[in-house]
């Protein structure tokens, strides 16, 4: 941004390394550049024509209106759109005319014209060159921040911008995109902006008038779009009503016209304008998302307690070893969560969904006690013992032979749940923790388990260009070291059959990941977790709006 001149430039050169500020050595206002996101950064009090014509195949409509900004003493804007319905051409014999040009298509823009006004400082000063066309005329040129610039108008990242200055006055500035992008439904091949400038009384600049012509695509049709914006009275501080076009006002001052109040402000999050007007990107505050998740764990028992209805907790560890036992699960869930950004770096969300667990369970059974028993029994009749235990195997039950015991078992969870997230970033730099505390319950019963709380420390790095980020960290979960519960009653037990069974596991596994936006309100995320007892890959699809 920065420029040290021993000689005249004669060339295109940087200003990364320079010590003289080159928009205010060229005459050029430091808000200036916020002229090519929105006129209506040029005041608080501001009244615009805008006339859009839009052609789609063999069809063209337009459309006239007024956009009417206002800004009370303690900061809030009012922005109208006034029109008379004569002016807005929206009844087309082509349907796409009517989505393009209708009043809600016009709403659209005014918003968006509205949100670039907030991104006054998101031009990338590193990109700032000056080119000497000859003694009069210097062209000062800049692209838009990739960082600042929101997913819905980040379309502006594309962009080249071009200030000529004329005798050290700045006369004209030039906007042209450098690839193709999408604009709401139009493929955008070949954009332009052009910014004619004016003086006030007092030597301040101002925009004269400003014409955006775009083609490409519309709904696989070719289509051409062009909007005219004439300021056309502004309130100014010192200078009071600057009325830049008589007629204009004149029209937009008829009692009979209609008006649309354009609702542009959101409760949440809290802060979210102070943040955007420092030049940083939000996500839409509200979203909603679905989650497929599958995890694999492996891992061995330190006890076996049963609760056999009347008879109590029974301890069975002498007769299934537990250090040579060991378990494999799968669970499987899915999960619907919405969410709300509170303020720009915390986000809530509930979340409610189904799991499906599927074990088995294969122990080590040592048949302790049934030898013990036919022990016993022989020391009072001689193979008695032995004959029971033959008995028994003949039937398909070898109690007195030690062995492996594979047990199955099928569950089915519901699962509710909060949970939070905070996050902060710089450039394409970020981190964030994501904390939920979740409760499950079997599926025919009435009672809620113990919550369960898991949380996922993560550093992420951003590809701007892609909207994609690329995540690194570790998982938490605080599995308890037992897993207690009831199977549910038993009518020949007298009682519930409850299990209280030791277990060895370890809580932390890392995770690796990425999340991709699609769109304007649209994102996939997928992570992948490896840990010494434990892997899992996670996949959600999610829409902000």
């Amino acid at each position: 941004m920065f420029l040290l001149l021993a000689a005249p430039l004669r060339a295109e050169q940087s200003t990364n390394d320079t010590n003289v500020d080159v928009f205010k050595q060229y005459g050029i206002p430091k808000e200036l550049p916020k002229f090519g996101l929105s006129s209506l950064s040029q005041g608080d009090h501001i009244v615009e024509h805008v006339l859009k014509d839009v052609t789609v195949g063999e069809e063209t409509s337009e459309s006239s209106f007024f956009l009417v900004q206002s800004t009370d003493k303690k900061g809030n804007i009012d922005l109208r759109i006034k029109y008379f319905e004569d002016d807005i051409d929206g009844e087309g014999d082509e349907p796409t005319l009517n989505e393009s040009n209708s009043l809600s298509s016009i709403e659209n823009l005014t918003k968006t014209e509205y949100k670039l006004r907030q991104y006054a400082e998101s031009f990338d000063r590193s990109t700032v060159k000056v080119t000497e066309v000859d003694e009069r005329t210097v062209l000062v040129s800049f692209q838009y921040s990739k960082y600042a610039l929101p997913q819905d108008i980040a379309y502006f990242r594309f962009m080249h911008v071009q200030i000529k200055v004329l005798e050290g006055q700045p006369v004209a500035m030039t906007i042209t995109n450098s690839q193709p992008f999408e604009y709401g439904k139009y493929q955008v091949e070949q954009y332009q902006q052009a910014i004619v400038f004016d003086n006030l009384a007092d030597g301040r600049i101002i925009v004269k008038s400003k014409v955006v012509t775009a083609t490409g695509s519309f709904k696989s049709k070719p289509a051409s779009l062009k909007v005219v914006v004439t300021p056309v009275a502004f309130y100014d501080d010192v200078l009071g009503t600057v009325v830049q076009d008589d007629e204009k006002l004149n029209y937009v001052s008829d009692p009979r016209i209609l008006e649309k109040r354009v609702n542009v402000d959101r409760i949440f999050p809290f802060m979210g304008d102070l943040v955007r007007r420092q030049g940083i990107d939000l996500p839409l505050p509200y979203g909603i998302s679905v989650a497929y998740r599958n995890q694999q764990m492996n891992f061995g028992f330190s006890s076996f307690d049963l609760g056999l209805g009347s008879l109590g907790m029974v301890n069975l560890d002498k007769d299934f070893d537990p250090d040579k036992s060991f378990a494999e699960v799968t669970a499987e869930s899915f999960s619907l969560r919405g969410d709300v950004y509170i303020l720009p770096f915390w986000n809530v969300y509930g979340l409610l969904g189904k799991v499906k667990v599927t074990a088995e369970i294969d122990a080590d059974y040592t048949a302790n006690t049934m030898n013990e028993v036919k022990d016993t029994l022989n020391s009072r009749v001689p193979g008695l013992g032995t004959g029971v235990c033959n008995t028994l195997a003949e039937n398909g039950l070898p109690f007195c032979d030690a062995g492996r015991l594979r047990v199955p078992l099928n569950l089915d969870y519901d699962v509710v749940g909060l949970g939070t997230t905070l996050a902060v970033g710089y450039r394409e730099y970020f981190a964030s923790l994501n904390m939920t505390w979740a409760a499950t319950r079997l599926e025919g019963l009435n009672d809620w388990g113990d919550t369960l709380f898991s949380a996922q420390p993560m550093l992420g790095y951003q590809f701007v260009d892609y909207r994609a980020q690329f995540l690194i960290g570790a998982e938490y979960q605080a599995l308890d070291a037992k897993m207690t519960g009831s199977l549910g009653n038993v009518d020949a037990l007298n009682g519930e059959f409850l299990y209280d069974i030791g277990v060895k596991l370890n809580s932390w596994a890392y995770l690796i990941g990425f999340n991709k936006q699609l769109g304007k309100h649209y994102n996939i995320t997928a992570l992948y977790n490896k840990g010494e007892t434990r892997d899992a890959v996670t996949l959600s699809f999610g829409y902000r709006f």
